[in-house]
């Protein structure tokens, strides 16, 4: 059996607590650059084992770097499992050594000093190396076991019981950002107008089937428009659809701006096709839009990184320039947001520094940051360029903002 390194043990460990990741839609985990390396020690790291530790991040807590951190209820016991629908869950792996067992001592020495941060804390290691002593410290400082068999399977051997955190660190909030969004923010940003998420709660609060009014009258891809509406905060998504406090007041503006939203989905109809700028083609419904862009984190980010740029004489900047600039005031979201799962291992290095010449292969950015999304921060009048599917023209697209705060 090929040793248990630390990042065989804590891919084993992953898919013990997050074993239908890849299906959930309430649950996201990110695992430390550190383990982006290519061997752990004089062993090597197969392949699949960095596919499933996959995707990296660098989440600094003011107690150290855990090794793993996710959001969603883990698999197996947890203990007053009730009071937290979404806990921050954090975990430290111990390997093999040259020279002993796994210091699972120490690992739960970690874990636990993350509990301040977080509200669930495990220790995952080799199960041979996990004592009846070790598991009797786990169970006194409220740390969960997870011991590994082999590199395909663990078990949670000791579970911990849900804590309550302070304020979340800015590592923290970025990776429950991905998992409030359902991990909508993966590939592209769905469809490139503004109009097509308002559209979607007049639909749900329309007299008919969401669904039919939707096709008739915004765009058939109900299933983008949908996706975007909850990406938007405009309807809650999970279950059946309701409206949000915010989709509520896009349908009290339809009616105060249209009389009824029946009215305001053929206002909506009759725009269909049109390329015309939003703020040209309807300016109250893109002031509304705007507002709702600057409701979700990513825009603000986007918007504070150009205007430091702007701040700085860099007008336009260009895409690598955001993403860096953007990393200087929130890494973490940063790479959640800007890039690809597998261009993250480019752009990182092992001690989660960015690694500035990476910036510009413009394979390590999602789509929908210089399309979609793009595109959609141009139609509320926010950014100066609608954006370029091209990724090699993406490098040079411009990026300004239509109104910047700082001088000229």
């Amino acid at each position: 059996m090929a040793t248990l390194a630390e990042p065989a043990v804590l891919a084993a460990a992953k898919d013990a607590l997050y074993p239908d990741l890849d299906d959930r839609d309430d649950q996201y985990a990110v695992t430390e650059t550190q383990f982006t390396a290519e061997a752990w020690g004089g062993w090597s790291i197969p392949d699949d084992v960095r596919e499933r530790l996959r995707p990296f991040n660098a989440i600094r807590l003011d107690s150290g770097e855990p090794d793993l951190l996710g959001v969603g209820l883990p698999a197996g016991e947890v203990l007053d499992a009730s009071v937290a629908s979404a806990p921050v869950v954090a975990v430290e792996a111990k390997g093999h050594r040259e020279r002993g067992p796994a210091d699972v001592a120490r690992g739960i020495e970690q874990a636990h000093s993350r509990l301040s941060e977080v509200n669930l804390g495990y220790v995952a290691a080799p199960a041979e190396s996990v004592t009846e002593t070790a598991r009797s410290l786990a169970r006194e400082l409220n740390v969960g076991v997870v011991g590994v068999e082999s590199e395909a399977a663990a078990t949670v051997l000791e579970p911990p019981r849900v804590t309550g955190a302070g304020e979340f660190s800015t590592g923290v909030e970025a990776v429950r950002f991905r998992a409030r969004t359902h991990r909508l923010t993966d590939g592209s940003f769905p469809v490139n107008h503004p109009k097509n998420y308002l559209g979607y709660p007049l639909a749900l609060a329309a007299d008919a089937d969401t669904e039919a009014v939707y096709e008739d009258r915004v765009i058939r891809l109900v299933g983008d428009g949908r996706r975007g509406a909850i990406l938007l905060g405009l309807v809650e998504g999970r279950g059946v659809d309701r409206l949000t406090h915010l989709g509520r007041e896009v349908v009290r503006f339809a009616r105060a701006e249209c009389g009824s939203v029946e009215s305001a989905l053929a206002e909506f109809d009759s725009w269909t096709g049109r390329s015309t700028r939003f703020t040209e083609l309807a300016p109250r419904w893109a002031q509304l839009a705007r507002s709702v862009a600057m409701g979700y984190e990513p825009t603000r980010l986007v918007v504070e990184a150009l205007e430091r740029l702007h701040a700085d004489g860099v007008r336009p900047a260009t895409l690598p320039e955001v993403a860096a600039s953007a990393c200087e005031i929130n890494r973490p979201l940063t790479v959640e947001v800007f890039f690809t799962e597998g261009g993250r291992d480019a752009v990182l290095e092992r001690d989660g520094t960015l690694r500035a010449e990476a910036l510009d292969d413009p394979g390590v950015y999602k789509a929908g940051i210089h399309f979609q999304y793009k595109a959609q921060l141009y139609h509320v009048g926010l950014v100066t360029d609608r954006g370029t599917d091209d990724k090699a023209a993406a490098l040079t697209d411009p990026w300004a903002l239509e109104h910047p705060v700082g001088p000229r």
